[in-house]
């Protein structure tokens, strides 16, 4: 089995794979999407979907778990995190994942 991990954010999403079975499990690749700063969120969102999709292609994962959101102090930040988090939902299942 090919798990890809996701750790959601609009700037930065970290990524790893890891494979196995049977409770041996090894690293197969780890990395992060970037958007360039001062894009409008829009269009960060929709690269974030593009790259994101591009990857699941390239990577093959079984499964996909995206980490879900911890809100302490940055409402503001947390809402747009919440929207990639949504972008990264949406392209899991659009590529039937």
């Amino acid at each position: 089995m090919r798990i890809l991990g996701i750790d959601p954010g609009y700037a930065t999403i970290g990524f790893g794979l890891i494979e196995g079975e049977r409770a041996q499990y090894r690293m197969v690749t780890y990395g992060a999407i970037t958007t360039p700063a001062g894009l409008p969120l829009s269009k960060r969102l929709y690269q974030i979907s593009q790259d994101m999709e591009e990857l699941i292609g390239k990577l093959r994962p079984d499964v996909i778990s995206i980490e879900e959101l911890f809100f302490n102090t940055n409402l503001t930040t947390g809402i747009a995190v919440a929207h990639a988090r949504g972008v990264l939902l949406y392209t899991a299942e659009k590529c039937g994942i």
